[in-house]
């Protein structure tokens, strides 16, 4: 596979990803039960957030909605009227944006306290935040950042994810054996090793349910990290979107890489994110 990433990703204190105002997310997107291990929410910190916003409204369509004002400004993507992620203004040292995916857990505070004896290093401490729930932010030991959800009143739906939404959340790590041992104890996943993709990939699995993957990290230099993929209907046209508004094509369609159906973008604010166009 292609070297990616040309940026390199600063640590990140997320507590500009915590809310600091209580948005209505929560009560429009949590069902009445809770799938633990599931990544189920999407924070963003830009170092830019109106061209961060923009890139996302006219690559995806999505629309951005401000809550708050001044330093305590967070901003909701939502697709279609459903929240898919939230953004907030934060500077980080290398002037790069990061994705920090959510998994939900059962106790915020608990699931805090193992990374901790596991290594991790906690970036925000779990903070309970009206009509969101109870968050958290770490650091696991092999430099990746991530995030520990319980929603208030239930997680959203399980199910294939609409076109433009968050498809799934993937862990390219300088130490995958590491990786996979730090979260099988942490969240309580299992692994199954996935054949005929030409690379060592291991899913993380719950009740037989793939949550989320793992595979060694292709960029020299960077620092393990989580990639999200969000899932787009056409990736021609996708790819072609991002460069107009200003992204940047790190790992062009090719058909080594997914059969020519996945694609490695940078937004304006720096940040990664995978496209794939996915219909199973």
């Amino acid at each position: 596979m292609k070297q990616l990433l040309i940026v390199g990703l600063a640590a990140l204190v997320m507590a500009a990803c915590t809310p600091g105002v209580s948005p209505p997310i929560e009560s429009q997107i949590a069902s009445s039960e809770y799938t633990h291990g599931r990544v189920v929410w999407h924070s963003l910190a830009s170092p830019n957030p109106q061209a961060s916003a923009t890139f996302y409204e006219q690559v995806f369509g999505w629309t951005t909605k401000p809550f708050g004002d001044g330093s305590r400004m967070v901003w909701i993507f939502e697709n279609e009227g459903v929240p898919v992620g939230l953004m907030a203004n934060y500077q980080t040292k290398s002037g790069s944006g990061e994705w920090i995916g959510s998994i939900s857990v059962p106790d915020v505070a608990a699931a805090v306290e193992e990374a901790k004896t596991k290594g991790s290093v906690i970036l925000e401490k779990p903070q309970a935040s009206e009509n969101l729930g109870t968050i958290a932010f770490i650091q696991d030991r092999q430099g990746a950042n991530i995030s520990l959800i319980k929603f208030a009143k239930g997680d959203p739906k399980p199910g294939l994810a609409p076109l433009n939404s968050f498809l799934g959340l993937e862990l390219w790590s300088n130490d995958p054996e590491a990786s996979k041992e730090f979260y099988t104890d942490l969240i309580g996943y299992q692994t199954a090793e996935m054949e005929g993709v030409g690379i060592e990939y291991t899913m993380f699995q719950m009740n037989g349910k793939n949550y989320a993957s793992v595979m060694k990290n292709p960029a020299e230099n960077i620092r393990s990290h989580w990639v999200p993929y969000i899932r787009v209907k056409d990736i021609t046209e996708t790819v072609n979107k991002a460069k107009a508004a200003g992204g940047k094509v790190l790992i062009a369609p090719s058909p080594e890489i997914r059969g020519g159906t996945a694609a490695l973008l940078m937004d304006p604010s720096g940040a990664p994110v995978a496209i794939q166009v996915y219909n199973p």
